[in-house]
């Protein structure tokens, strides 16, 4: 005999998705006993493969090329989840805002932003996966330089939009070149935020662009040549605008870390000494990774120069209805 609590469950929330082989394990807290799991591949239609949860808490799923797993809770309603990072031949760093938890309850939405490193390596199946997401709009926020070096291989139905973005120390130079000749002589993660926040205040028109592409419907992905620094700070303020809180936002940026090439410290370090300089006065892990402080001090910056993120959107031309539109797309709400 079931026993059924007068007390009201909790709404699911911590869900987590795991890739195991050609399955996916998904995790939740909360919810209540009579939770029912869909998978589909639409982040807003959940269809109609049902199925009951496997224990407590937990469930496995055949993994789609992407699934997005809608669990419903019948006190609550639906929570939809999805694996963060897509896995893709020749991209690094790829992956979806969506699901992150709003300061007012809500989520931001699946598959309508997307986020990544350089794409002149894409593969046929990249390609592909591209177009199957919808998306209409690739910003790519890399210098001419480095758009003539390594121009994007995107499919023909997908907009290409430059949209040159970076701080004046890294227009021409690369980081160790810059180092060598004298340009940089200390680097810390405060000298990393100082940069977002330069660039937050010198490229209002391009962030405007992307947050109007969002509010006009379109599915959108941006890019620079990691993934992480002058991509990390545009979906900041799109995070921001959603009302994510922002221990979310920091976990988003502090994911690059992981998607970074393997060694490239060990290769700095060793090339400064090569060249007989100190590697002491720089913060390597803040110059080639992405360490929570620095985007709490961008936050923190954001605040004190633009009051809030709203306001910050306003500094972008950005007017409340554009404002609205933009946020309605960036946050999920319940079918």
């Amino acid at each position: 005999m079931q026993v059924v609590s007068d007390t009201p469950s909790a709404p699911i929330s911590h869900v987590n998705v795991w890739p195991v082989g050609d399955e996916l394990l998904v995790t939740w807290r909360g919810g209540g006993p009579a939770i029912n799991v869909f998978v589909s591949d639409d982040p807003l239609d959940a269809g109609t493969d049902v199925r009951a949860p496997d224990g407590p808490n937990q469930v496995t799923v055949p993994r789609g090329e992407r699934s997005y797993i809608h669990l419903f809770d019948p006190e609550h309603g639906f929570t939809v989840a999805a694996e963060r990072v897509l896995a893709m031949d020749g991209v690094r760093n790829f992956r979806d805002i969506g699901g992150y938890p709003t300061v007012d309850g809500g989520e931001s939405r699946w598959g309508r932003v997307f986020r990544s490193g350089r794409l002149d390596e894409t593969s046929d199946a990249d390609r592909t996966l591209i177009e199957r997401l919808g998306i209409t709009k690739v910003f790519d926020l890399r210098t001419q330089e480095e758009v003539d070096r390594q121009p994007d291989r995107l499919p023909d139905s997908v907009e290409h939009i430059h949209l040159p973005m970076s701080s004046s120390v890294a227009v021409q130079k690369g980081l160790l070149e810059r180092i060598t000749e004298g340009d940089v002589t200390s680097y810390t993660k405060a000298d990393m935020a100082e940069g977002y926040l330069r660039m937050l205040g010198r490229f209002p028109e391009y962030l405007n662009q992307m947050v109007g592409a969002v509010a006009d419907g379109e599915t959108i992905l941006f890019h620079c040549t990691a993934g992480k620094d002058r991509t990390g700070i545009t979906a900041m303020t799109l995070l921001g605008l959603a009302g994510v809180a922002d221990g979310y936002v920091l976990d988003d940026y502090e994911i690059s870390a992981q998607h970074q090439p393997e060694g490239a410290i060990d290769f700095f370090t060793a090339a400064l000494a090569e060249a007989g300089i100190d590697p002491d006065p720089f913060d390597l892990h803040a110059m080639l990774g992405s360490p929570r402080p620095v985007m709490r001090m961008t936050l923190e910056g954001l605040r004190d120069r633009w009051g809030s993120h709203e306001g910050y959107a306003e500094f972008l031309g950005l007017d409340r209805d554009r404002q609205a539109a933009a946020r309605t797309h960036l946050r999920f709400a319940q079918p």
